[in-house]
Order: C-alpha cells, then structure tokens, then sequence
C-alpha cells in the first residue's frame, strides 16, 4: 500500500499506532519491537504474501550467518562472510538482472535466449545493501550480533522499508531496544506533532508537486521515441519537469519515511540536503541521496582503495563506484551511462581542485552543476540511448526552438518546472524547518536569509493545518501514482 493511500492514511496508521501505544500504556513496551515487525510484514504482504516469504527467509539466513561468523575467525570467518554476501547479492542479481544479463548477451551474440519475465520484490535493493552492510560490519568487527526481533525490524521496519532512507544499523538498533524498556521517559506526543509534519510535508511534495509535473515530463520523453525531434523549448520541460518531479517524488517519500518513523520514537538519517543548490558534483553527492552516497563511500569506494593507492587509482575507483551506483539504480545501460556520466563528472571536479584552478563564481559554479545533473537525469529517465540522445540535443538547441508537444500547452509546463525550481533554490527543505527539535539524525545547516525565519513549532494552529492537509491529500490521492523509486 502506499503512503499516500487512504488505505494508509486511515486504516494501517492509526491502528499501528493505536497498537503500539497501547502496549506502551499496559507496561509492555517489550512487545512494541514485536507489534512493529508484525504490522510492517503486514504492510509489505498487502503488495505481495508470495515475496513477503523470501524477505523472511532472507532475513533469518542472515541473521544466523552473522551469529555464526561472530563466533569463528580467520579464514572460516571470511568464508561465511562470502557465502552471505554471495546469497544476498544472488537473490538482488536473479530478481533484477537476469533479464537484463540474458537481453544484453542475445543482442551481442545472437543467442536468442528468451527472457524470464520476473517480478521485482518492491524494496529489495534497498534491505539488500543493508544486511550487506551489516554482514560487513559483523565481519570486520564493528558490530556484534543481537536479538531476533530488532533485526527483524532493523529489516523490516515498514517507513524505510521499500525506498530508504538506507539505514546502518548502529543508527536504529539502539533506538529499538530503548523502545522496550521500561520506565523510558520521551514525550511521545511530541514524537508524533514532528512526524506528522514531515509526513504532511512529504504528502504534499509528492501528491502536489511530483504528481502534477509528471505528464509534463512524460509527453516530452514519449515523444522523443518516435521520429519527433525535440526542441529546445520541449527539451527544457521534459528535463526541468523531470529533475523537480525526481525530487519531489524521492525527497517527498523520504520526509514521509522519517516522519513515519518519529511517529514512533524512532529518528532516521537525512537523505536530502537541498541538493539542487549545490555549487560542484562532489556537494550534489553530498546532498542527494546521502544515507547511498553513504553506502557506496563505506562499502565500496573505501575497499576497493579509495584514495589511499595514488590519482590514478583513486579516479578508476570513483569511476566504478559511480557506475556500479547506476546499474544498482535499475537493470538497463542508460543507468549504466547516468552513474558514468556522474563519475565523469566528479573526475573532472577532483582534477580542478587538485590542480589548484581558481575557484568559480557561485553563480556560475551553480548553472556548472545544474546543468550537468539535469543533462544526466535525461539518461536515467529516458527508455533508451536515442531517446536520451534526442533530448539532449534538443537540451544545446541542435533542433532548433521546435514545436510545443501535442497535448502540452505552449511554454507552461516549462514555466511550471522553472518555478518549481526557484522554489527548491528559495525555500528551506524539510528537517530545516523542523530544524528546533532534531528531525533526523545528522548535522542540519540553518538556512540564510528569509528561509531561515520559517520555522515550525507544535501549536494547534499547525496541529490543524497538518489535519487540513492529511484530509485534502486523501481526496486527491486516489489518482496518485507509484513512489518512482519504487522501480529501483
């Protein structure tokens, strides 16, 4: 179900959290790790029972490889590790890539292998790098095994559970077993003013902005199938529409993950820092997506040797993590091509500063930047390279002005994508308006100007404007699309 249902919003919700509060109230928080686990595998067998048995199945292989590696050393230790590792990344490469292994091999060699068809589990890349890390930590030492239930919800745990954000278990796992004991003093009505916030935040960025600017996005890359050349002034919107729709879409999902999450004592990391006002590559990666730039920094730029082995090597691991970062985005050589195009991109930005090249105007830094992300969003929307190549080149006006697209107005959905991204420049985003009571974990940067006077505090004022919203989301939500990230 999603988040934006009514199904939701007015039956699983509440009564998680009448649940969860009534065993607080009968003095048995010790249950309430229970209760979530159960209403999360409740959440996730409403899309499908059939895959909710291969995430339980999964989840106690590999908790019982991290017990049992917590206890050997050397080399049967490492051994175990692979073997968890080889199950886990086996059941993500058999569910996403087969298909595309098999498609890609036939159109090399003309082997004429017919495709499976499978069905992709929602959320399986997503709990999948997590047991990753947390093998990985069990192994180096870092981390030490611990009861069934908190990792039973450190996996399951229904708000990060589809599309992150991505959490380390040192980060929740201590928060778990503080819910179960007793006499713990919070103030849980307080929990659930920030939560919800965030969740109203999240609803609108999603059902009001995302929802709204996709048929801008999607009539100018349908078209850019066919023998319709893109313009620039098409170009413009399909991108422009798509960057803020992307955004809005995966930053919505996360606030409302967060949000989710507070509602029951429990904080998640940031995952969006306004990643659109950034001045170079290196700060976008900073910003966007931040607990799998997280992932992908910790679990496989710094093994393969991060900067540790000269320029060179440094640069070949960048290049490598960034296009392994794409292809885990989704099955298809566009993606392949985004993650390359991004480790291209922070090449040439370590090389500036390493050469020690003057530093730009943030202005001009900023147009640098954006243009280069929202030239790259192009391949990781579009169905294929001609496609993406058409918008592109429409993108550097190589065909001309052009014609406004068939049912598209002339300039208005370009002039609605350009003010929604003076809005992302202009407004502070989410855990800085909620910045006085600590939203999410990780350093919040208080904004300048204007922005920074919009701040929030419980009052029944916003207590009403948070209802008003639930309400009005509910009546629009029943045309409302799938979480884009969702296919990822």
């Amino acid at each position: 179900m999603l988040f934006t249902s009514p199904e939701f919003l007015l039956g699983f919700l509440p009564l998680t959290l009448a649940g969860f509060h009534l065993l607080r109230r009968l003095g048995a928080p010790q249950l309430c790790a229970a209760w979530l686990f159960v209403a999360s595998m409740a959440f996730y067998a409403w899309w499908s029972p059939r895959f909710l048995i291969l995430l339980v199945v999964s989840m106690l292989v590999n908790w019982g490889c991290a017990h049992v590696m917590a206890r050997l050393s050397g080399f049967r230790r490492r051994a175990l590790f692979v073997a968890g590792l080889t199950w886990n990344l086996g059941i993500l490469a058999y569910f996403k890539y087969a298909d595309f292994f098999i498609s890609s091999l036939d159109a090399a060699a003309g082997l004429d292998w017919p495709l499976l068809h499978i069905i992709l589990p929602l959320g399986i890349s997503f709990f999948t790098f997590q047991k990753i890390a947390y093998l990985a930590d069990i192994h180096t030492g870092l981390a030490k095994p611990g009861p069934l239930i908190n990792f039973a919800l450190f996996v399951f745990f229904f708000p990060q559970l589809i599309a992150g954000p991505i959490v380390h278990h040192a980060e929740v796992m201590p928060q778990f077993r503080a819910m179960a004991e007793k006499g713990k003093q919070r103030d849980y009505w307080l929990d659930f003013a920030v939560g919800l916030t965030l969740l109203v935040i999240g609803l609108v960025k999603k059902v009001c902005v995302a929802d709204q600017l996709a048929p801008y996005a999607t009539k100018v890359f349908d078209a850019s199938q066919g023998w319709y050349s893109i313009g620039l002034l098409a170009a413009w919107q399909g991108a422009l529409a798509y960057s803020v729709q992307l955004y809005a879409d995966f930053s919505g999902y996360s606030d409302m993950a967060i949000g989710l999450a507070r509602m029951f004592g429990v904080t998640l990391p940031v995952n969006f820092d306004s990643p659109y006002k950034s001045t170079s590559i290196i700060d976008f990666w900073r910003r966007w997506h931040m607990t799998l730039s997280r992932f992908l920094r910790d679990y496989l730029y710094f093994p393969l040797g991060g900067n540790r082995k000269g320029p060179r090597r440094r640069y070949l691991n960048l290049m490598l993590t960034m296009v392994l970062g794409g292809l885990w985005h989704g099955a298809g050589w566009t993606y392949v091509a985004w993650g390359g195009l991004h480790g291209l991109y922070l090449l040439v930005d370590h090389a500036w500063r390493s050469a020690g090249r003057f530093k730009l105007p943030a202005i001009i830094a900023w147009a640098l930047t954006f243009l280069a992300v929202v030239t790259a969003w192009v391949f990781f929307r579009a169905p294929d390279f001609a496609s993406a190549a058409n918008i592109v080149s429409g993108l550097f006006g190589l065909h001309g002005r052009g014609d406004p697209i068939t049912g598209v107005k002339k300039g208005t959905g370009l002039v609605i994508a350009a003010v929604f991204v003076a809005a992302t420049l202009i407004l502070p985003n989410s855990q800085q308006i909620m910045r006085r009571f600590a939203p999410v974990l990780g350093r919040i940067e208080t904004p300048q100007g204007l922005a920074g006077r919009i701040v929030w505090s419980p009052s029944l004022l916003t207590a009403a404007l948070g209802a008003g919203a639930i309400i009005a989301v509910v009546l629009f939500s029943w045309g409302t699309t799938e979480f884009l990230y969702f296919q990822f």
